[in-house]
């Protein structure tokens, strides 16, 4: 008995030795590929989750998917400056006060943007999200860029 009232008072360990640290690190534990497959589960989202997976497998094709990106956001600006010199108008209230300054300056701020993003769904391609941001990036370029087309064939 003596032995157990012993070592229940001369431990070492006082409470709890376990410290919260300060961490900026975002642990994420899921890459969004995992487990789970598309909610719904309706044709679309088979054939989205199939363009997703191979877009994650298929290094090469994200990198083409991501240069289509940055050159329809190249085709887009010069576009916009033929629909400028033409007397048109630029519908995005950001890139119309760049304009106004110097286009130069909306050349710099619309390819920059455009090539830090691209270069953050680079970083993280491994993320569901990001492969996801990649499709829509290309899918809203190419619609400008047909609009632009369509504008100039009919208009």
């Amino acid at each position: 008995m003596e032995d157990i009232f012993d070592r229940k008072y001369n431990e070492r360990r006082h409470g709890d030795r376990r410290r919260r640290r300060l961490s900026l690190v975002f642990h994420e534990r899921r890459s969004g590929f995992d487990r789970r497959g598309p909610v719904g589960a309706g044709a679309l989202a088979i054939a989205f989750q199939g363009v997703v997976v191979g877009l994650r497998e298929r290094p090469l094709a994200l990198r083409t998917l991501l240069v289509a990106v940055n050159v329809l956001n190249l085709a887009d600006f010069v576009f916009t400056l033929n629909v400028l010199r033409s007397g048109g108008g630029e519908a995005n209230p950001i890139m119309r006060s760049l304009f106004a300054l110097d286009p130069v300056y909306a050349g710099v701020f619309k390819m920059s943007a455009v090539l830090l993003s691209t270069w953050l769904v680079w970083r993280c391609r491994r993320y569901r999200t990001a492969l996801e941001a990649a499709l829509v990036m290309v899918a809203v370029f190419a619609a400008v860029f047909f609009y632009h087309v369509a504008g100039l064939a009919f208009g």
